[in-house]
């Protein structure tokens, strides 16, 4: 029997949300790129958050704009706080290992 692999995909629509008024009390956390998906699913299923993509333009050095497609997990304020002190934990006991 074969595991499936959790990819990015797996979270998100194929277009970007539109907020509505009725989610004027709703925050989103950024995902950072290189963010295991495995991490996000994690965070997804113990917070409950809802995932979403956004678009956000970007350049490169010699000033060229491109639009890049980021993760958002949309929550109450107090479960986004949560969901992010734990993504930063999570980063620091990773990096934590190479510090010796």
């Amino acid at each position: 029997m074969s595991e499936k692999l959790l990819e990015i995909e797996d979270l998100l629509g194929d277009d970007e949300d539109v907020l509505d008024e009725s989610t004027e009390e709703l925050y989103d956390l950024v995902i950072p790129p290189g963010v295991p998906a495995s991490l996000i699913h994690e965070i997804v299923a113990e917070f409950e958050l809802e995932p979403h993509n956004k678009v956000v333009n970007s350049s490169v050095e010699d000033g060229e704009y491109f639009g890049m497609k980021l993760i958002v997990l949309r929550g109450d304020r107090e479960t986004v706080e949560r969901a992010n002190k734990y993504l930063f934990d999570v980063f620091d006991d990773r990096v934590g290992c190479f510090e010796d």
